[in-house]
């Protein structure tokens, strides 16, 4: 397709501002695009959307042109609703770059440009020979009652033999046939797309082949969906391939129109979650507060759950990590107010601590992933006056006498605490890390923020020689200390938790001094002797 057929298309209703005379450039994709330098995500020929949100002082246009220039894009098409119209600071950038610039109208969106652009792509592969399959799908989807996309998986699966799912990086099930996979099959299928190396690729899970295929347009791999199907694409004919393929550009229109559907709704979050980030106490504005987060969406009463993530990476200058850790929570969380405020997403949720389960379950399956390195940091609003950890304080309560509200301090205290506990998981450094803002001030979490190498080191030195002397004469050294330790030091009562003579309890406790060169009598001692224990006890990753 050339820019001058989309341009002409009568419902884009498109308007050039520059570049009148290079409109036959050939458009080889779409790429939707609010990040300052989007040039890692361009491979040359794509007609380059944006609503402008990079957009923070004029000279920012000079930067996005140049980066999309260089990274070989044909053209540029904004369009925002806030402003009204192009600036012109972006139109003589474009200028100076000879770079095409189309102005969308704000009631045209960006699904609509990219489904023009797939559709003359989708029609070119039929003219080539991709059979009457894929022309039967895509008429299902441009009926006037739009088939939905698990429609069209359905037909895909019982006419064609190619059936499937598409998932979330997160492994939240999209569309797709019925019934839907179980919980532990679609995070085994998600960690695979997230270690892949290359796409579309086959992989193994629950000992059957599945093939993953790429859903165009995604910024990043943690913020993607994919399409799973059923089998090995590296012995497929062509005409099932090109099924998978249609069903992949398929969901790439399906999730262009869902995020053109949340770009208000993401304005309005980020907004609101910033009024709760401001707040310094008093009632001043919570009214407007309050009815911010319910505006978008907040359950007026019952307990939330404060989420704070940071996305980190090895490369520098990311600068679309926030709005990547915003998607992830918003496939992690049920129905979440999710905004971003520097480089940390935040979200609220209604729910407890069974939501707080769900994070961390799936936490342990993200960690299995190898190169992520994402630190959460959750806390409960529990909705009652008194509660633990992220509740409220008494006299907060709110609600026509049921003490269920939420307050703007109460919202206010949980995201703070989220966000200490977020930047407490990130102190260790790589990996996928979470701390509850619930666990702050126990001892295994303090533990766990020592240095890897520092605690490997301190438990060597103590425990290491009663561990080889057990292992050498098959004794309980190691079960003796923690038992008279757990007992306070009473001869008495750990003699009789272990049925020995307290005689030789302590035999064995002259032993364990022996060989740590630590005395029992000593509180500092006893005190290092059972953070040695402690650090045996704790895994990496799970702070409680």
């Amino acid at each position: 397709m050339l820019l001058r057929e989309l341009l002409e298309a009568p419902d884009l209703r498109m308007r050039v501002l520059v570049g009148e005379d290079a409109l036959d450039r050939p458009v080889g994709g779409v790429f939707t695009t609010d990040l300052l330098d989007p040039r890692r995500y361009l491979s040359g020929g794509e007609l380059v959307l944006t609503g402008l949100m990079w957009r923070r002082e004029p000279a920012d246009s000079e930067a996005f042109v140049a980066a999309v220039v260089s990274a070989g894009a044909v053209a540029l098409a904004a369009g925002d609703a806030a402003l009204g119209s192009v600036p012109d600071d972006l139109v003589l950038a474009c200028r100076r770059h000879r770079l095409p610039l189309f102005e969308v109208p704000v009631d045209v969106s960006f699904a609509a440009i990219t489904e023009q652009v797939l559709t003359d792509r989708l029609q070119l592969a039929g003219r080539a020979g991709s059979g009457p399959a894929v022309a039967r799908l895509r008429s299902l989807a441009g009926t006037a009652a739009g088939a939905s996309l698990s429609a069209v998986f359905a037909v895909a699966g019982s006419e064609y033999g190619v059936a499937g799912w598409v998932l979330s990086a997160a492994g939240r099930f999209i569309a797709g046939v019925q019934p839907a996979p179980e919980t532990a099959l679609r995070r085994a299928l998600a960690g695979s797309w997230l270690g892949a190396a290359g796409q579309p690729v086959t992989v193994l899970a629950e000992g059957a082949p599945y093939s993953l295929w790429p859903v165009a347009g995604e910024p990043h791999r943690l913020a993607s969906w994919f399409v799973a199907l059923a089998g090995d694409q590296a012995g497929w004919d062509e005409g099932r391939r090109a099924v998978a393929a249609e069903l992949a550009a398929q969901t790439a229109g399906h999730r262009a129109r869902r995020e053109d559907g949340q770009r208000d709704a993401r304005r309005s979050a980020d907004s609101a979650l910033q009024r709760v980030l401001d707040w310094r106490g008093g009632a001043a504005g919570d009214e407007e507060t309050a009815a911010a987060l319910r505006d978008c969406g907040l359950p007026p009463a019952g307990p939330l759950v404060a989420v704070a993530l940071t996305v980190g990476s090895a490369e520098a200058d990311l600068a679309e990590l926030p709005q990547v850790a915003r998607v992830l929570l918003e496939e992690l969380l049920p129905a979440p107010v999710a905004g971003v405020s520097g480089a940390e997403a935040v979200a609220l949720a209604a729910g407890g601590e069974d939501v707080v389960g769900r994070i961390q379950e799936a936490v342990a399956a993200l960690a299995r992933v190898p190169r992520l390195e994402l630190a959460f940091g959750v806390s409960v609003l529990s909705g009652g006056a008194g509660s633990a950890a992220g509740g409220y304080a008494a006299g907060e309560v709110t609600g026509p006498g049921t003490g269920s509200g939420w307050t703007v301090a109460g919202v206010s205290r949980a995201v703070a605490q989220a966000r200490q506990a977020r930047r407490l998981a990130a102190l260790p450094g790589g990996g996928v890390r979470l701390v509850d803002a619930a666990a702050i001030g126990s001892l295994p979490l303090l533990l766990a923020l020592i240095p890897g190498e520092a605690r490997k080191a301190f438990r060597a030195r103590l425990l290491d020689p009663l561990l080889a002397y057990d292992g050498e004469h098959g004794t309980e050294l190691v079960r003796t200390l923690e038992v008279f330790l757990g007992c306070s030091g009473s001869w008495t009562k750990a003699a009789e938790t272990m049925f020995v003579h307290v005689n030789s309890l302590r035999y064995r406790v002259r032993r364990i001094e022996e060989l740590t060169g630590r005395d029992l009598s000593s509180l500092e001692d006893q005190a290092a002797l059972l953070l040695a224990l402690r650090l045996n006890d704790l895994r990496e990753g799970q702070w409680s």
